[in-house]
């Protein structure tokens, strides 16, 4: 989870200089000082061990027990004990001293340390919490010098998945990775404990190889004893605070002075308890942190001991309207400096979010439920364009509203979400077209609009329509302020990769009344497609920015994925993760940003795979797989992914079969997807047929950018070394340089795998200096070949077939052999397989015919 601090510490220790890592309890700093101790012990250090108890804390010389010292110098006190350590740590070879939890040393122990420390000038790695610092309570001293701070901050989303994988032996599902972030606030050990009592307790279903809830909390009695533990040691008035909060909610600041005294709310902080978020108008906001704190207080069992406590607050408590700023950042500079915020803070900041959406949608449902006009269906409608669908609620809003007295907009704008919904719950393209023409024919001011959108439908679920341009050209609008034809018109021309033709048709409308949270998304993506790659991501990010102001969730999901796309084109990959990660803690959104979602995972699934644990499930496998093959945009068809993703014994393989899958996407009319498909795997495989769909694709639609790129590839397709060596060595930095860098890293792999040693030193040294003048971030991701796979053995064949619905513990059980050497099967048989997952390994063997052996 930390490997990252890991390797920056050890960079550390051996240039000599100290290390404090910080984390609050259950941060992971135990686990990441053991990393580190192990890595120092690899390396060669000698490393002295030792860890502080808060019940030994006041027993001397407790903790230096642990090196074995058996007493000698004891009896003159903490120097005699320094000076005979010292005598040690002053022999020759590399040493350092670990302490855990040095801050429960006891003092005589943390007076040895500190006196050897100093005499010999070894380098210290040592835990401890954030408040006890600051406390008094602790009997550190923190002047050390040279020292280095390395503070853990909470998981992400990425990570919690991991994590969850790890634990429960299988991947989870987008709503329970989200779940748990939320709720253990990206604190790993609360994230484990959540996962395993929620097993525990049944609260958890494995259904094809992915866990997921079975229903809609993970409250339960075995977690009880955790959050217990987390909160000892609270005082009353910290105690009763932290219930307030509990109860109410997120509150800004101001409101809460009278009931919490600000030294109280200070304290819970420190204790990181609570967290603060400052609002689009720079409103201090105040919530529980981790959110399963919440959960406890607002279990029966602890609320019934103060029953009035939440009337008492709701009295006292003055109403807050939510603050809304319609602003924006204005330079990139700035709005990358807000993202990199927005990643630190946490899950505070996400939660609050979570909590207005549930707030707006309650509210608006129940304005529903008291007056059933479609007026209200409508507003409430908008709001599972973006935010999670529950399907009973859209079923009943659909069977109970009433049309008599309704405005024609409000009719046309229920038709359209009927038929959305007819499509995303599992209906035929033709359902929903239909529910258009009825619209149409019922209202006929709208039948334009209602043509319209049945196209968009046609070309989004099914293929680019005929003639589109003649059908286009005859739709005359009743409605121009609406702004539904130029937008549908927009996206179509991205469809077919005409982003000037998408910017016209969106400077030909007369307003955006219904298609507002549209326009946005087509402009963002016409300017990305169009090259403007800054305007792309300034654009974007700052429509991100006003759709979470306006808890908008589709925007809010819209504009991350053009961010997402500018970004990562712009070489901005870490930017990127963390407007994905934002993306993905928000849970599964509604409607058609549902699609971009699933997008957004196989990108991140794809970057997971880059590094080093390719074993790991990726979060790709979390898209739905009950989707098309192809798609319209970049990633909202699987086909791409599950190719790039599959091992292949001879990359000429995949050359085949993605010049069939670019035939099919342009057979779909789907030329946008197409030209970034064909771009990305050329970057992993020069092979014959890529690169000459890919040269005619872009020359037939008049791209010339990509000359560069193209010159690039043909060279290490024909192995030219010396005019490769003439084209690197020319080669100015465009947009293409991240695909150039994994296509340069590919060839390389692929001939050392080959066992071409030669061609790949050759290659080698070519590449170095084009190297030298562009250093690659990080791992890239390459090709998955390397030969034939080899065949299971009988015991690894049943493994794999028993790993696709039972955990490790079972399985063990089952064959009467250890957990450990499950796992050693199931490691050997993925990488003998080329899978990634244990669901993609069972799918393997079951599929796969027996091996003789």
């Amino acid at each position: 989870m930390f490997e990252e601090e890991v390797l920056r510490a050890l960079d550390y220790v051996a240039r000599g200089v100290s290390v404090r890592i910080v984390g609050g309890p259950g941060s992971g700093k135990s686990t990441v000082l053991q990393s580190i101790a192990a890595g120092l012990e690899k390396a060669g250090f000698t490393v002295y061990s030792l860890s502080g108890s808060r019940l030994l804390n006041e027993t001397p010389f407790a903790g230096i027990g642990a090196l074995g010292l058996e007493g000698r110098g004891q009896e003159d006190g903490p120097l005699g004990v320094a000076n005979v350590l010292a005598e040690q740590l002053a022999q020759r070879g590399a040493r350092v001293i670990v302490v855990d939890d040095i801050d429960e040393l006891d003092r005589e122990s943390a007076a040895v340390i500190d006196i050897v420390q100093g005499r010999t000038q070894r380098p210290l790695v040592v835990t401890m919490d954030d408040p006890p610092l600051y406390s008094g309570g602790s009997v550190f001293t923190p002047a050390r010098w040279p020292e280095i701070t390395l503070r853990l901050s909470p998981l992400h989303y990425d990570q919690v998945n991991k994590l969850l994988a790890q634990t429960l032996g299988s991947p989870p599902d987008v709503d329970l990775t989200t779940a748990v972030l939320m709720k253990s606030g990206g604190n790993p050990r609360l994230a484990v404990r959540i996962a395993q009592s929620a097993e525990l307790s049944k609260q958890l279903v494995l259904h094809e190889g992915q866990w997921s809830m079975s229903g809609h909390t993970l409250w339960n009695e075995y977690i009880q004893s955790t959050v217990q533990a987390l909160l000892h040691g609270l005082s009353a008035d910290e105690w009763k605070g932290l219930h307030t909060l509990s109860v109410v909610g997120a509150r800004p600041l101001e409101s809460l002075r009278q009931i919490v005294e600000a030294g109280v709310l200070d304290r819970l902080e420190m204790r990181g308890l609570v967290a603060l978020t400052e609002d689009s108008n720079g409103a201090m906001w105040v919530s529980v942190s981790p959110h399963i704190v919440v959960d406890h207080f607002r279990d029966p069992q602890v609320r019934s001991s103060l029953r009035g406590l939440a009337d008492r607050m709701s009295r006292e408590i003055d109403s807050h309207d939510r603050p809304m700023k319609s602003s924006s950042p204005e330079l990139l500079a700035e709005l990358i400096r807000d993202l990199r915020s927005e990643a630190r803070g946490g899950t505070a900041a996400t939660q609050h979010f979570q909590e207005q959406l549930r707030e707006l949608e309650e509210s608006q449902f129940s304005a529903w439920e008291s007056e059933k006009t479609m007026s209200n269906a409508a507003a409430f409608l908008k709001f599972y364009w973006g935010g999670p669908i529950d399907p009973s609620r859209i079923e009943q809003v659909f069977s109970e509203t009433e049309p008599v007295g309704a405005d024609s907009a409000d009719h046309f704008f229920f038709a359209m979400t009927r038929a959305l919904w007819a499509i995303v719950s599992g209906g035929e393209t033709s359902v929903a077209t239909g529910i258009l023409k009825a619209i149409g024919q019922a209202h006929p001011d709208w039948k334009a609009e209602a043509q319209a959108f049945a196209l968009y439908l046609e070309a989004s679920f099914d293929r680019m329509p005929v003639n589109l341009d003649e059908t286009l050209d005859r739709l005359r609008s009743r409605h121009p302020e609406s702004g539904v034809l130029p937008v549908i018109r927009g996206i179509l021309e991205l469809y077919r990769f005409d982003a000037q033709a998408a910017l016209r048709a969106l400077d030909s409308a007369g307003g955006f009344d219904l298609a507002a949270g549209m326009e946005p998304f087509v402009r963002g993506l016409a300017l990305h497609i169009a090259g403007h790659g800054d305007e792309a991501v300034i654009f974007s990010l700052s429509q991100r920015a006003a759709a979470r102001r306006r808890l908008d969730q589709f925007g809010f999901v819209a504009s991350s994925y053009v961010a997402v796309l500018a970004m990562t084109q712009q070489g901005l990959s870490k930017e990127a993760d963390c407007v994905m990660t934002g993306v993905f803690a928000l849970g599964r959104p509604g409607f058609l940003v549902s699609f971009l979602h699933d997008a957004m995972l196989r990108i991140a699934g794809l970057r997971t795979l880059a590094g080093p644990g390719k074993n790991a499930a990726s979060l790709g496998i979390q898209a739905r797989k009950n989707v098309a093959d192809i798609g319209p945009l970049p990633g909202t068809g699987k086909a791409v992914y599950e190719l790039v993703t599959r091992k292949y014994a001879d990359p000429s393989d995949f050359d085949e079969k993605a010049a069939d899958l670019l035939e099919q996407q342009l057979d779909r009319g789907y030329i946008t997807e197409a030209v970034y498909a064909s771009l990305f795997m050329l970057s992993l495989y020069p092979g014959h047929k890529i690169l000459e769909t890919t040269q005619r694709l872009l020359q037939e639609n008049g791209v010339s950018t990509h000359a560069q790129f193209l010159a690039i590839a043909g060279a290490i397709r024909d192995r030219d070394h010396q005019r490769l060596k003439i084209l690197l060595d020319q080669y100015e930095a465009d947009s293409d340089l991240p695909a150039i860098t994994r296509l340069l890293e590919g060839v390389v792999k692929g001939h050392l795998l080959k066992r071409h040693r030669g061609l790949a030193k050759s290659f080698h040294q070519i590449i170095s200096t084009f190297e030298d003048r562009f250093p690659p971030e990080g791992a890239q991701l390459t090709l998955n070949t390397g030969g034939h796979s080899q065949g299971l053995t009988p015991r690894e064949r049943e493994i794999a077939i028993l790993a696709g619905s039972q955990r490790t513990p079972e399985i063990a059980a089952l064959l009467g052999i250890s957990p450990r050497t499950v796992e050693n099967h199931i490691s050997r048989a993925l990488a003998k397989t080329g899978t990634t997952t244990r669901q993609s390994l069972y799918e393997h063997a079951r599929n796969s015919q027996p091996d003789g052996g």
